[in-house]
């Protein structure tokens, strides 16, 4: 599923006078906040980039906002600073680095900051315009469906782009060096990483299903062609097509869960590994992958109708680019300061 994501950088108040700017460091993690902004009413989600950063940047007389991606209520995911921009998200004053943690300044020179809009606990209270304490609903104390989904499809993107391990996602609050509750009381940052696993586990490529001896006997509408694109691979797959009549899709997003057997045409560029994955965990029976140029594609395809072959038999998808069974590999963590026993032990 394609992320909803704008980009609304050069909308950020005093974006002029800081658009230049870089980051002091590596980026290796990821830091996820809440904005502590709810509707006083109801108890939902309020307030997005802008208001935030003119907050931070008119009120508090900071140069930028402190996040480099903020999460409406709705699950619009608005990019407001770059990510070559250190946000001011979890700094602290230690002129003398005693934590060790570049004078306060570790977290936001080497982590992203992601922050939802809403503040996620109960018994939330503010001061009226006469200055007495009033309540809020307790509703919306945890992050809506669409903010979740949002949340956990842009984390993955940023990890595979920066290679961040899942351990490297965190919540504010568990950041050394800081004394807050957020991303408030109800989030909870370990459960997220839970999360995150088993979609890295979802997405992990298994090996390709040869056809062992006799090919299956398919029934119509079990087996599907798909396709990068209409132009790219159709004519070499006519020939396949008319002999076989599989469905043709060119929506591999829409695939999981539809068809029994696959057979995908091109290379993980075209149509992704990940998306492979989640064909497979849709219920499909065989995945098979034929990849190449366009020459190389139509070669296979005419070689499987020559020998009146459905699928690529077992002994050929020896060295067909699908990817290896995994082997067992030792996981490697970078220990970071402020890491405690027992985060290095989950």
């Amino acid at each position: 599923m394609a992320l909803n994501i704008k980009d609304v950088r050069a909308e950020m108040p005093n974006y002029q006078n800081y658009k230049d700017d870089r980051r002091d460091g590596q980026i290796l993690g990821i830091a996820v906040h809440h904005s502590a902004t709810a509707d006083r009413a109801t108890g939902a989600p309020s307030g997005n980039a802008l208001s935030f950063f003119e907050y931070h940047v008119n009120t508090r007389g900071w140069t930028h906002g402190g996040y480099n991606y903020v999460i409406r209520g709705d699950g619009l995911i608005e990019y407001a600073l770059d990510e070559k921009i250190s946000a001011y998200h979890a700094g602290f004053k230690d002129p003398n680095d005693a934590d060790g943690l570049e004078q306060g300044q570790y977290w936001n020179n080497h982590y992203l900051a992601i922050c939802l809009a809403g503040w996620f606990q109960n018994n939330r209270t503010y001061q009226d315009a006469g200055g007495q304490t009033q309540t809020m609903p307790n509703n919306y104390t945890l992050p809506t469906e669409a903010q979740m989904e949002s949340l956990l499809g842009l984390i993955q993107q940023l990890r595979r782009q920066y290679t961040i391990p899942v351990e490297n996602v965190r919540g504010h609050r568990e950041l050394a060096g800081n004394s807050t509750t957020c991303p408030g009381l109800n989030f909870d940052p370990a459960s997220l990483r839970v999360k995150l696993k088993a979609l890295d586990e979802a997405e992990a490529v298994p090996p390709v299903q040869p056809i062992p001896g006799a090919q299956p006997e398919i029934k119509p509408g079990e087996h599907v062609l798909l396709l990068p694109d209409a132009d790219k691979y159709l004519q070499a797959a006519l020939g396949y097509v008319w002999k076989y009549r599989p469905d043709v899709s060119f929506a591999a997003d829409e695939a999981p869960g539809r068809w029994k057997y696959v057979t995908v045409i091109g290379s993980p560029a075209d149509i992704s590994d990940s998306q492979l994955a989640r064909l497979r965990s849709g219920g499909a029976v065989l995945v098979q992958r034929i990849p190449g140029d366009l020459a190389r594609v139509q070669a296979t395809l005419d070689d499987l109708i020559q020998k009146n072959l459905r699928f690529l038999p077992a002994e050929s998808t020896t060295g067909n680019d699908e990817t290896p069974s995994p082997t067992e590999e030792w996981r490697t963590y970078t220990v970071q300061p402020g890491d405690t026993l027992s985060l290095v032990a989950k």
